[in-house]
């Protein structure tokens, strides 16, 4: 963080020391705004080669510690310049020794070290006093007092930034992925996290910035601050031996400290468990599903959204192998596995069964319950509140939009500003150019994100019983398959099909937790249910009939 006009003033400082000791100056070398602790400085790695290549005698420098904070390196670059017949010199002192750069570069490391102790002491006492002891966290700003300054260490919650982290987690408990999420918020225009900081950013969102590290408790989704939980050295961190960077560890858990904050609360504790709940689904296939290649790239495509709403459930009844799909569109069927790849002597396979009459067997017992009266009553009251809270995440996408929309304008009327003081840069009319085609593109992107009154189409019993008559089309339907097979695996463990030659028709049987399946679709005549928990056979015949239960 230090200045980087410090630079330039011990540059003054070296010439003038060379103007009058006669030197002439061959070369200047610099890293403005990196810290001495890191190795792979561009400007200190330059200084080396030219040392390497002997392009002059002196180096001369305000302090050791530009060189570097550490005294391996320091003394590295010391032989590697006396090999070359080169002298160190320092401003105020003269010609260094090998003694002079031990004790100046072990001072340097210590005090270094030294500060790290401080720095984290003073870390601590934030906490302890109920102060935040980390990096902005996206959601809040700094709390202004009743005097209308800024109470440092204090956070409040950002009412805009909140609205968007609640999008995000009801995005992802509800099945959308962070490259999904990411996508849609950079398409709405929304700034991301970093779009705030100094660093040279995009300012645009990342899965990563939303996914994060579950265990380390970075990304949005991890962030415990959102459920009103403040968490305190879960990480430490340390340079490493060679490159200088700062490296993460993660610390034992009996060592976190927390505290509970709930004044700072943007999250209920469902949708976060939600949201958890989710996470532990991935790394529990992430578990299960070994890399077949070097890279891991297989795993990875586990975690993919299943395709179809049956994908990974159906099984083969003779040999017990998975079934895959086979074809396109309509003609899609379902074929045994080992039989395609492996031959008759492991299993002898069976006739195609399609994939949209299996799925439609599946749906058929969830379409009984979903006809009754109060489905359609409780589908009406989660309509009219999802709509609601798009009209008011809108409201907030928007205020967000004219914040961005304002500073075009503040940066426009602050270059006209210069043009009229007569302070006319060389980029200034093509950066003037690009603000004003922001402003338009942002001006007239507001007419798509102000919020609409909210009511109820007129036609949403007629849509709502064309979309249940249609409900394994729909199941179907590639933006809502993924999420429904996610729910039916959590409730089916495996469909086993098997082929009646003489009757020509496919059996499938469902096992798993069903009774927990039908309950929570409440079909329509629960008598035998419960004792049928186990399993329920449906039938998929030629000339597609709906689906017979056999309990």
């Amino acid at each position: 963080m230090q200045n980087p006009k410090s630079v330039d003033d011990q540059f003054s400082e070296c010439r003038k020391h060379a103007e009058r000791n006669g030197y002439e100056v061959v070369k200047e070398y610099a890293d403005a705004g990196m810290s001495g602790a890191l190795r792979d400085r561009p400007g200190f790695q330059a200084l080396l080669d030219a040392v390497h290549a002997r392009s002059f005698d002196i180096v001369l420098f305000e302090h050791v510690d530009r060189l570097g904070r550490d005294l391996e390196r320091a003394s590295n670059f010391y032989k590697a310049a006396t090999f070359a017949d080169i002298e160190l010199h320092q401003l105020g002192k003269g010609k260094l020794g090998l003694l002079d750069i031990g004790i100046m570069s072990t001072m340097a490391q210590i005090f270094l070290e030294d500060l790290a102790l401080k720095t984290r002491r003073g870390l601590r006492g934030k906490f302890e006093r109920g102060q935040s002891a980390g990096g902005k966290s996206y959601g809040y700003a700094p709390r202004i007092g009743q005097d209308g300054l800024v109470q440092k260490g204090h956070v409040s919650i950002d009412d805009n930034e909140a609205t968007i982290v609640r999008r995000i987690f009801t995005e992802y408990a509800s099945g959308l992925s962070p490259l999904k999420i990411a996508a849609q918020l950079n398409a709405d225009g929304i700034p991301s996290p970093a779009a705030d900081t100094k660093r040279a950013t995009s300012g645009h969102w990342k899965q990563n910035t939303i996914n994060g590290n579950p265990t380390r408790g970075t990304g949005i989704l991890n962030n415990e601050l959102y459920i009103g939980r403040r968490v305190w050295n879960r990480l430490r961190y340390s340079k490493h031996p060679e490159t200088g960077k700062r490296v993460s560890r993660l610390n034992p858990f009996e060592d976190w400290e927390v505290q509970d904050v709930p004044d700072l609360q943007i999250i209920d504790q469902d949708l976060w468990d939600a949201v958890k709940a989710v996470q532990a689904g991935h790394r529990k296939v992430r578990s299960t599903k070994p890399a077949t290649d070097k890279k891991g790239l297989s795993v990875g495509q586990s975690l993919r959204r299943r395709k179809y709403l049956l994908s990974g459930l159906m099984s083969c009844g003779q040999c017990g192998g998975n079934l895959t799909v086979a074809g396109s569109g309509k003609a899609r069927r379902y074929y045994c596995a080992n039989a395609k790849e492996k031959g008759a002597s492991v299993c002898t396979g069976m006739r195609g069964l399609k994939e949209e009459d299996a799925a439609a067997s599946i749906v058929s017992g969830l379409k009984f319950g979903l006809m009754q009266d109060e489905a359609y009553a409780e589908f009406r009251e989660n309509f009219l509140a999802r709509k609601k809270a798009e009209a008011e995440e809108n409201g907030q996408v928007l205020k967000l939009h004219d914040k961005t929309i304002l500073e075009l304008k503040t940066k426009i009327t602050n270059i006209v500003r210069s043009v009229e003081d007569g302070d006319v840069p060389t980029s200034l009319t093509a950066r003037l150019k690009t603000l004003e085609a922001d402003l338009k593109a942002a001006e007239e992107k507001r007419e798509d994100i102000k919020p609409t009154p909210v009511t109820l189409p007129e036609d949403l019993p007629v849509f709502y019983r064309a979309l249940i008559d249609d409900l394994a089309a729909t199941l179907s339907n590639e933006d809502v398959s993924g999420r429904a097979s996610d729910e039916l695996h959590q409730w089916v463990d495996t469909v086993v099909v098997t082929w009646d030659a003489e009757a020509k028709h496919h059996a499938l049987e469902l096992r798993g937790k069903l009774l927990e399946m039908l309950n929570a679709t409440r079909p329509a005549g629960d008598a035998g249910v419960g004792e049928c928990e186990s399993s329920l056979k449906l039938v998929a015949g030629v000339g597609f009939e709906p689906t017979t239960f056999r309990l």
